[in-house]
């Protein structure tokens, strides 16, 4: 190269640095105004749930139970929408479900001249079911109506579910959760930094004698790569949101909820008694108040995540989750947690006096460089390259204070549990076991040895009781006791 010709190319270099880096920023920023205006759109398209209107002693709509369902459930479809669906065919004299011993039914198919021919789509898929289940007398029992394997089970309810979303869409009553409009402005929007992300990369200098490739043709490809994957974003948010005429449908229905919790004996009716409710226990199923006859009805894969529950002396739902890492030493002794959260913190500070000065140092550099308008696009890769070591070492020390935190006091706190078992699950290596106490919604599975959990020869549904730590949830002693209520 021409010497005459250096200090011109020097400082073209300095400058596509310089202008890389603040592209760079300029993108992160355009990120993050982006990010905001997505959550505020998510903010706003929130369905929106009205207070329930005055009690009503009839049916205050026509709207089918699994639409009900949806909109009395925050515009999902619960769940509860199958069993509710059955109920309604009971009936309306399609199906018949008659009493055969205590907690045991059976559904019995009508003769096909008392099908209706203005069944919804996915009152036809419920039907449809039965018949497939049905033997030759015409009847299943109520404990053979689940769905098939968990693939299956969550296919048939998949077309369930997209059935329900399309009739309440066509009712008026739903709708999508992202206008046109607003696609249009977050597909825009998600331009800025897209194409800056694309010109940061365009512009930084070329190593040593590198050839240049074309920078048009790498801006727009590099533009399609970050701007696809920011607008999957708001397609992994989708739902369904009210309009107003479903909000009105809504509180009508939710008076009637407050009606039938109100009706003594209606919870706990079992799903025969629709001969004595009527299309009344159908909603109530739909409005989740009915939970003696939905329970009895088995339609779909048994939920790891939700359970029903009467301990305590009412019907109620529970979920359900399975701690794996998070919080740290789940299930673990607390003695053995108290010294793998100790060996954590000594290794993470020994780790972190190495990779935390080298951190601020690089970070020193790149600022001092940036702020002398002599920035070095190495002292920006030195900092990228120390950031996932220093993230990882801080991430580190906090799982073992957080594990120290939990472990310590358990060292002599014990708790004492008494209640019934929800669910026992292997996941792999690990065995979970949820016992509902009857005073919490949402509980976590505790993690038992095998031979601990074998030995006290516990099933779902059987009462238990055991002595836990109650921060790490580990089992010190499990046994069953005598029954004190109904299994879930």
């Amino acid at each position: 190269m021409n010497a005459d010709r250096m200090p011109v190319v020097v400082i073209l270099a300095l400058t596509r640095a310089e202008s890389a880096a603040r592209l760079g920023t300029a993108a992160g920023v355009a990120l993050v105004a982006w990010l905001v205006l997505l959550g505020l759109l998510a903010l706003a398209t929130r369905a929106r749930t009205p207070d329930a209107g005055p009690e009503v002693l009839e049916l205050p709509g026509d709207e089918p139970p699994a639409v009900v369902a949806m909109l009395a459930g925050g515009w999902e479809v619960g769940r509860e929408a199958v069993p509710a669906t059955l109920l309604d065919l009971a009936a309306r004299k399609i199906l018949a479900i008659e009493a055969i011993g205590p907690e045991r039914f059976l559904v019995r198919l009508r003769p096909t001249s008392a099908t209706p021919p203005d069944l919804a789509p996915y009152e036809d898929q419920v039907l449809d079911h039965v018949r497939r289940l049905a033997g030759a007398d015409g009847t299943v029992p109520g404990e053979a109506l689940t769905t098939g394997p968990e693939d299956e089970s969550a296919g048939w309810w998949s077309r369930f579910e997209r059935s329900v979303v399309k009739d309440t869409r066509n009712r008026g009553l739903s709708r999508g959760r992202w206008s046109r409009w607003m696609l249009v402005v977050l597909g825009a929007g998600a331009l800025a930094p897209a194409m800056l992300a694309a010109l940061a990369i365009v512009v930084v200098p070329p190593q040593d004698n590198a050839k240049e490739e074309n920078p048009v043709g790498a801006f727009f490809g590099l533009t399609a790569l970050a701007w696809f994957p920011l607008m999957a974003v708001p397609h992994k948010l989708r739902a369904e949101r009210d309009t107003p005429a479903g909000r009105d449908a809504a509180a009508r229905w939710l008076g009637l909820r407050d009606h039938l919790e109100a009706s003594g004996g209606f919870t706990d009716a079992p799903p025969a008694a629709v001969v004595i409710w009527d299309r009344f226990l159908s909603y109530g199923a739909a409005l989740g108040v009915a939970a003696g006859a939905v329970r009895a009805l088995p339609l779909g894969s048994e939920s790891d995540t939700v359970a029903w529950t009467s301990y305590g002396g009412r019907w109620h739902m529970v979920k359900i989750s399975y701690p794996k890492r998070i919080p740290p030493g789940w299930g673990r002794p607390p003695l053995l947690a108290t010294v793998i959260g100790l060996a954590s913190l000594v290794g993470g500070l020994l780790v972190a006096r190495v990779f935390f000065p080298l951190m601020v140092d690089a970070a020193s550099t790149l600022s001092a460089s940036t702020s002398d308008h002599r920035f070095e696009p190495l002292d920006l890769v030195g900092v990228a390259l120390l950031a996932i070591p220093t993230i990882v070492t801080a991430v580190w020390l906090a799982r073992a204070v957080l594990m120290l935190r939990a472990a310590v006091p358990d060292l002599v706190a014990r708790r004492e549990v008494e209640g019934v078992v929800l669910r026992i699950r292997h996941h792999e290596k690990a065995h979970y076991l949820a016992v509902d106490e009857g005073t919490r919604a949402e509980i976590k599975a505790w993690l038992v040895e095998p031979a601990v959990l074998a030995a006290a020869g516990l099933g779902q549904g059987s009462p238990v009781s055991a002595t836990v730590s109650p921060r790490l949830g580990h089992v010190f002693r499990l046994g069953e006791t005598r029954p004190v209520a109904p299994a879930p």
